[in-house]
């Protein structure tokens, strides 16, 4: 059996991304059942006989952009996290970063995973992918993280709450901004904002 990942591992980088955000735009915008192979082939400029030689069938098609979704982020911030670095905030700014340009790559890929994920806990959806560290993202903003610049007086679990959630939501906002603006992005500029956010925080929560 032709495992998940390995399926457009021989597909040239070019037709590879055509076919990945044509039928993550196709998913996302239909049910499974009214989801059309005809327009993914379409938007991805390819032919019919292309996308079920790599995936066999619709179903399958569906099942490797689920694995997708979970890789592809977890990927990234794997690759450019910086586990030493020792202030959550330095951390998470990075990971944003991260998170931003795998979404400007795959426009379609934050409403896919809306869509395929909504009924699934967090550790389902990890299981999706079992190569992926499963308490990955739990790590992300307490391993290694230097519990001594906070605030004496607060309980710190719950304060670290209050940041991932900001940061989530900030970055959700921005992924919205990206997909309803035809303007350039300007990263420098998302991270002076990012730091104004920042020092908010670490206002009410830091020494």
């Amino acid at each position: 059996m032709i495992k998940i990942e390995n399926l457009l591992t021989n597909v040239n980088e070019d037709k590879r991304e055509r076919i990945i955000n044509s039928a993550l735009k196709e998913f996302s915008l239909n049910t499974f059942d009214k989801a059309s192979t005809n327009v993914i082939v379409k938007d991805a400029a390819v032919s019919k006989g292309t996308l079920f030689h790599y995936f066999g069938s619709k179903e399958k098609l569906y099942k490797y952009l689920e694995y997708f979704s979970v890789n592809v982020i977890s990927e990234a911030i794997l690759k450019d996290l910086n586990w030493d670095e020792k202030d959550i905030f330095l951390r998470l700014k990075r990971i944003i970063m991260t998170k931003l340009k795998v979404f400007i790559k795959y426009p379609y890929l934050a409403d896919f995973s809306v869509v395929v994920f909504k009924d699934k806990s967090p550790k389902d959806i990890m299981l999706i992918d079992p190569t992926l560290p499963q308490d990955l993202y739990s790590q992300i903003y307490t391993y290694n993280i230097d519990m001594t610049l906070f605030k004496e007086d607060i309980d710190i679990s719950r304060a670290i709450n209050i940041v991932m959630w900001t940061m989530e939501k900030y970055t959700d906002n921005l992924r919205i901004e990206l997909d309803t603006s035809d303007s350039q992005i300007d990263f420098k500029q998302i991270e002076k904002e990012l730091y104004v956010y920042m020092d908010i925080l670490k206002g009410c929560f830091y020494k």
